[in-house]
């Protein structure tokens, strides 16, 4: 009996060993992976650079139980001359500021250096793949908890841009390191922000400010220090307020002494601005007035051509240079203003008009990277600044004290006021369709459909204006808008000279009469860009990728071209409809746009919704509690498809269109010229 109880003893011993093994294993499982808890949705933004915040978006985040938190990211990235398959990644930060509805932490030199690369060969990093963001400790257990945002593209850039004068601040702040007699260790310094102190000199001001070996230097004068160019101190300062952080104590501010420093001087950055004012300045007037005189000369060839006459050939080689001639001598002509004007406005009238058509080309997407100024909110901007040549026309025609002037203000001012609707609102279902502003978002989300656009590039079927049958009628109800905005024939009703002599112009002479006309041939080429970027693909190449494009300056050089291609054909369709259409009446015009017009872009506006409902792929939580992204409603093979079909109904269209121009030449027995300079 006593060795029966002493086996049974002895295998209930071996049970609970196993069962407490087999417990400790399932905690140590646990703990060891975080349950994927937290409900995350996005990544912003999208495009950032050294001293942006990202944040990485969610709902009730258990913000107030963790102090910090994890974002990782796991995917691939690609750089321009490196492998189109990019590189795999799996790049931590730490320290990240987690709150209610978002975890955000500072992209710090050391942050874009993980992207991008060291020194010189950091380069331009587009990050595709998965964000993950882990908060420790959020429950009285000590279980951490972690969510992930999948198919995020992440665009960083390296500070080429500002690279002379973050070089410059660079120097400065390493001279003030040696100044202080602090030695930094930049390879243990986290990525969160603030610079490490590897070593202190001996009887130097910063050992007497009491500063010692593995402090954490937080901030500079109240910056928040990211890099050693934040330690830049005030010309001519005798002290610096140097705060730092001691393991995990509050960070406090130590004064330190620098009299006798002498870093050099910083590049003005008003200077700096003046003159990255200026070049821009000189680079828009440079283009934009070459561009709106040489569309005169073709409006004229054109109109010529259509109406069997000799147009201009007496400037310059086929009249090239009228244009010219025609601007030098409304220079030279006397400038009149009427004695019961309101002169200060009179005189100020042209130019509103002429800023709000040339501010347009600020963003202006000729290139992959040439453009002034890549807004985050650039389709905004081109909608806000437009509202000028509405402000500048209504107070040319006030500002005259001519009844006819007056009528042609108010006639510009109600119809520019009217089409902006149904204008604005074909644009904000681009907008839908991309989810960005940004005009360069706009013409890389033409490129093609999820992983396919890696691969096909820009090919037509991939463009808005043949997205899906409502874009299709989008672009040319933006198209029909856009003339009339333009107060282009046949909605050039302010300048009917028929009706009401010139309209707002009729007392101006000279180059602010030259001004009004400058500022409209101009807008025909911004709008039909805006056009080509919305709606036509902007700089896109069929066939090559934007990391392909980036790394070869032909086929940059050959994506602007591609640009002003599709721009100058908008532009020959422009002048085409002047010359074939006849004018409408104001209340014709009105009607047009306020019964249908108005109602077809709302409707538009619904049935684009729809469609983005429809391809956008959805989240779920899948087996473990990962969540998996779900097919569209709309399978990317059948929007692949949408978008061929779209592009075979264009083409038909056209080609039975030039079938009927062939016939009716023939019909005609007209003879044919070819030859644009006969």
């Amino acid at each position: 009996m006593r060795r029966k109880d002493s086996s049974i003893r002895a295998r209930s011993r071996s049970a609970l060993v196993f069962l407490l093994a087999l417990f400790a294993l399932m905690v140590g499982c646990k703990r060891a992976e975080a349950p994927n808890l937290l409900e995350l949705v996005d990544v912003v933004p999208r495009d950032a650079e050294v001293g942006d915040h990202i944040e990485v978006l969610g709902t009730r985040l258990p913000a107030a139980e963790a102090k910090t938190a994890t974002v990782t990211f796991d995917g691939r990235i690609f750089q321009p001359g490196k492998s189109p398959e990019g590189e795999e990644a799996h790049i931590v930060i730490e320290g990240a500021k987690p709150a209610a509805d978002k975890v955000s932490f500072v992209l710090s030199d050391a942050v874009v250096a993980k992207f991008c690369g060291y020194g010189e060969e950091a380069a331009h990093t587009t990050f595709q793949g998965d964000v993950t963001v882990a908060l420790a400790a959020t429950a009285q257990d000590g279980t951490a908890v972690q969510g992930k945002v999948l198919g995020i593209t992440l665009d960083l850039r390296a500070p080429s841009i500002r690279r002379v004068a973050l070089e410059k601040r660079s120097e400065i702040g390493t001279k003030a390191l040696a100044h202080l007699g602090l030695r930094i260790d930049d390879t243990r310094s986290p990525v969160s922000g603030g610079l490490l102190v590897s070593g202190v000199a001996a009887a130097s001001p910063a050992d007497r400010a009491g500063i010692s070996t593995g402090d954490l230097l937080v901030s500079f004068n109240g910056v928040s220090v990211l890099s050693v160019g934040d330690l830049v101190p005030q010309p001519g300062a005798r002290v610096a307020q140097l705060g730092i952080k001691r393991g995990a104590a509050t960070p406090e501010l130590r004064q330190v002494s620098m009299s006798g420093f002498d870093g050099g001087s910083l590049p003005n950055d008003i200077l700096a601005a003046a003159m990255i004012l200026g070049v821009a300045a000189a680079i828009l007037l440079l283009f934009m007035a070459p561009t709106a005189g040489i569309i005169t000369w073709v409006e004229r060839r054109v109109s010529a051509r259509m109406q069997s006459r000799i147009g201009p050939n007496r400037a310059g080689p086929q009249g090239f240079i009228v244009w010219m001639a025609d601007g030098i001598k409304s220079i030279v002509k006397e400038d009149i203003v009427p004695t019961d004007s309101d002169e200060p406005l009179f005189r100020l009238a042209p130019y509103l008009v002429f800023i709000g058509v040339s501010a347009t080309f600020v963003v202006m997407p000729f290139g992959q990277y040439l453009i002034a100024a890549d807004l985050d909110v650039g389709i905004l901007f081109v909608v806000a600044v437009t509202s000028l040549v509405a402000i500048g026309l209504m107070t040319g025609g006030w500002a005259s004290n001519n009844k006819w002037s007056l009528l042609g203000g108010v006639r510009a001012a109600a119809q520019v006021i009217s089409y902006e609707i149904p204008a604005a609102v074909s644009i904000v279902c681009v907008v839908m369709m991309t989810g960005s502003l940004r005009m360069q978002d706009i013409i890389q989300a033409q490129g093609g459909l999820g992983d396919m656009f890696l691969s096909k590039g820009g090919w037509p079927w991939y463009w808005f204006v043949f997205k899906n049958p409502v874009s299709f009628g989008l672009f040319f109800l933006f198209f029909t808008t856009a003339l009339a905005e333009g107060n282009r024939a046949p909605f050039d009703l302010p300048e009917a000279e028929s009706e009401l002599v010139a309209g707002y112009s009729t007392e101006y002479s000279g180059m602010r009469y030259l001004f009004f006309f400058f500022a409209e041939w101009a807008n025909v080429f911004v709008f039909c860009g805006i056009a080509t970027a919305l709606f036509l693909g902007g700089w896109q190449l069929p066939g090559v990728t934007p990391a392909q494009q980036e790394a070869s300056l032909a086929l940059q050089a050959g994506g602007v071209f591609f640009f002003l291609l599709k721009a100058w054909v908008l532009i020959f369709v422009v002048v085409w409809i002047r010359w074939t259409l006849p004018r409408v009446r104001i209340d014709q015009l009105m009607n047009l746009c306020w019964k249908w017009f108005v109602p077809m872009s709302f409707a538009a506006f619904l049935l684009t919704a729809l469609w983005v409902l429809g391809t956008s792929p959805s989240s779920r939580v899948g087996e473990g509690g990962l969540p998996e992204a779900s097919s569209p409603l709309i399978p990317v093979a059948l929007q692949t498809g949408i978008g061929v079909a779209m592009f075979g109904v264009a083409a038909a269209l056209v080609g039975h269109f030039a079938k009927r121009v062939s016939y009716n030449l023939r019909e005609s027995k007209q003879p044919v010229h070819v030859n644009p300079f006969i």
